[in-house]
């Protein structure tokens, strides 16, 4: 990915549910990982099975941190 000209991030999308509502974009160097959700907040049965997945992958899910979230406000 390149912002502008000079400025390339790896930004990576590593894993997609089938119905679009859950990725992991990660990096080649697996030292970072971001886990993105259309809903503010999901199950932990979802984010353990993510977590799985992540450590599957070869990434340290033990440094995951959990991001309060709020829906958006539409007017």
């Amino acid at each position: 990915m390149q912002f502008i000209w000079p400025i390339k991030g790896d930004y990576r999308v590593i894993y997609l549910d089938d119905d679009y509502q859950l990725t992991v974009i990660g990096r080649a160097k697996r030292d970072y990982v971001w886990v993105m959700s259309r809903k503010p907040d999901f199950s932990n049965e979802e984010l353990e099975r993510v977590k799985d997945f992540i450590e599957g992958v070869g990434y340290d899910a033990s440094k995951l941190q959990r991001v309060p979230q709020r829906e958006a406000i539409s007017e």
